[in-house]
């Protein structure tokens, strides 16, 4: 119900409850004022009867008072008259005319009390008023009572009884009352007419501004406040809408600056600016602290597995994986898997890297024959991550739902990437560089600077857990006449060779080492003696078996090996190196193409004892 109906209803209601109200106070004062009325006129009435019976008795015409009693009855608005005499009375003249006695209770009640008793009687026509007033003996009146009848001072000596009709009076305030109702109507008419007229204008601006509050609270801040035409509701009419209106631009100004920080711009999910505003600032709240997180991680691994804390926790996504890409190579490296990685990237291109859209299996049955489960359906989404590396993300789905999900999730994942996207570059470029300057690049293998990292953090270690490494010190036999004969090329072709040999003899857990020049280092991990003889020994064969190419004509060539054990020999790693190297030595003085395990009965020098 609107307020307008509400105060018309009120102003009604109150029109009704006076109007109810001046009625009755109305018919009861005129109902008052007819019976007062009529009991005067009773009183009057029961005088003369009194006074003129008394006259007749004065002047001896009792018999004549029949006439008398006639005439006071046929007086208007008297239906009925009768006199009755006590018994006091009747015992001392008799019953009188028409038998002068007690008619009903109602006049022997009054002649046993002396009081005077009243009734109403209403019917639906007529109402009539019964009142029967006592004639009491007197002493001290004219003429004297107690001369004539033989009574006491004050007792009864009769009765008279009348009905008097009242009707007209309850015709007259019948009358009354609907002259007051028309004027009441014609009053409330003209008030509610005033009230409209005057008030109409502050309730249209009320229902107006109701209007455009409730289209603002929906996110619609174009609506404006309808004025009307009186000069105060026009004028905070246009203090509204001017407010309204500077509303409006500001949050269409934030509402298309703020998404400058987001990718996902489109994914808007309320009509609302300021709900989307709040909405972004919450994104660009989180995006904020995970960029802050991430920027002050160590290295790259750590990022990812940021990345992935977000995926499970913010995106609720299950079964998923990082995949990198390298653009030069085309290598593809799973640097993060939720669940296991489902694609076999290792052996070839990846659909998504290679179209750079996203591969969708729901779309069409088997989209990229690289991914290992056909009856899972998956979403894999590339990432143009730098001139040097792509970034797929491959997420499993559940089922339509969840896909549909998480395809409405891209633009914030998006975000997420973007936001890491150059903390990844920069720890990327790190990790390279760290890698250059710990990998040999002819071979591929760890160099000289890496060993000595690695023996100040691993060695202790392995002390600590009594590890024991098994240490290979090989070098190619005559490899200086490979250079004086062949040329540079022939000879780094000689060294790329034996380093593939070594890395395909020994296990992940073993570390190859180039130590410079034809020198190579191997550290076997937990190696028992017997294994780090095999190990040797199955270098030594394959790299003989090799041909080196050099122009039109290839050739073969041998090595020599010195082996040592960590810590069974010494507890110095580099003690133990040095004596891997006196192996070697011994094994080059004594024929090459050999493995020479150490034994202390090598040494010539007791120096060697001391720590190096």
């Amino acid at each position: 119900m609107s307020s307008k109906q509400k105060l018309i209803l009120t102003l009604l209601g109150l029109f009704i409850t006076f109007f109810i109200s001046m009625i009755i106070i109305t018919i009861v004062n005129f109902r008052d004022l007819g019976i007062k009325s009529a009991e005067k006129r009773a009183l009057l009435t029961a005088e003369i009867v009194k006074g003129g019976l008394t006259a007749h008795m004065v002047n001896g015409m009792m018999d004549k008072r029949a006439y008398f009693l006639e005439q006071i009855e046929n007086i208007d608005n008297i239906s009925a008259l009768w006199v009755a005499r006590s018994p006091a009375v009747i015992k001392q003249f008799g019953g009188g005319l028409n038998n002068e006695i007690a008619r009903d209770d109602i006049d022997k009640k009054v002649l046993k009390s002396g009081k005077i008793v009243k009734e109403m009687l209403e019917t639906a026509t007529k109402s009539t008023m019964r009142m029967t007033i006592p004639f009491t003996a007197s002493a001290f009146g004219t003429p004297n009572c107690i001369s004539c009848h033989d009574a006491k001072e004050g007792e009864v000596l009769g009765a008279v009884s009348m009905i008097i009709d009242v009707s007209d009076v309850r015709g007259s305030s019948l009358a009354t009352v609907t002259y007051i109702a028309l004027l009441a109507i014609i009053i409330m008419l003209l008030v509610l007419f005033f009230v409209n007229k005057f008030l109409k204008p502050y309730i249209n601006i009320f229902y107006s501004i109701r209007d455009v509050m409730m289209a603002a609270y929906d996110g619609n801040y174009s609506k404006r406040v309808d004025g009307g035409t009186l000069l105060e509701s026009k004028a905070v009419a246009d203090m509204l809408n001017a407010l309204l209106e500077k509303l409006q631009k500001v949050f269409q100004e934030i509402d298309k600056k703020v998404y400058i920080f987001l990718q996902n711009k489109n994914k808007n999910t309320s009509n609302d600016p300021l709900v989307n505003i709040n909405n972004t600032i919450d994104q660009l709240s989180e995006i904020y602290k995970f960029k802050q997180t991430i920027e002050h991680d160590e290295n790259l691994e750590d990022i990812y597995d940021r990345l992935a804390y977000v995926f499970k926790t913010k995106f609720n996504i299950e079964d998923f994986s990082f995949i990198e890409s390298d653009t030069t190579s085309g290598i593809k490296t799973v640097v993060y898997s939720a669940n296991g990685c489902h694609c076999a990237i290792e052996d070839g291109e990846c659909r998504a890297d290679r179209i750079n859209a996203i591969v969708d299996s729901s779309i069409f049955d088997n989209s990229c024959p690289k991914f290992n489960d056909a009856p899972l359906d998956y979403l894999c989404i590339p990432y143009s991550i730098s001139n040097e590396m792509d970034l797929i993300i491959s997420i499993v789905t559940k089922d339509e739902e969840d896909r549909l999900r998480i395809r409405s999730l891209l633009g914030l994942i998006e975000d997420y990437i973007s936001t890491a996207q150059p903390t990844i570059v920069s720890k990327k470029l790190m990790q390279i560089l760290n890698k250059v300057a710990r990998v040999d690049q002819l071979t591929g293998m760890y160099n000289r600077k890496y060993l000595d990292e690695f023996t100040d953090t691993a060695i202790p270690q392995a002390l600590r857990t009594n590890t024991s490494y098994g240490i290979l010190m090989i070098d190619i036999d005559f490899f200086k006449m490979i250079n004086d004969t062949y040329g540079h090329d022939v000879g780094d072709e000689a060294i790329r060779i034996i380093s593939r040999v070594i890395k395909d003899s020994i296990r992940a857990s073993d570390i190859a080492i180039r130590f410079g020049g034809e020198e190579f280092i191997v550290l076997l991990y937990n190696c028992e003696k017997e294994y780090i003889k095999e190990v040797a020994e199955k270098i030594r064969t394959t790299f003989a078996k090799q041909r080196i190419s050099a122009g039109s004509e290839s050739f073969s060539k041998t090595l020599s090996v010195g082996a040592v054990m960590f810590p069974q020999d010494s507890d110095s790693i580099w003690k133990c190196i040095k004596f891997a190297d006196i192996s070697l030595y011994h094994a080059k003085e004594h024929g090459r193409n050999q493995v020479v395990c150490f034994d202390t009965s090598l040494l010539k020098d007791n120096s060697l004892n001391k720590d190096f």
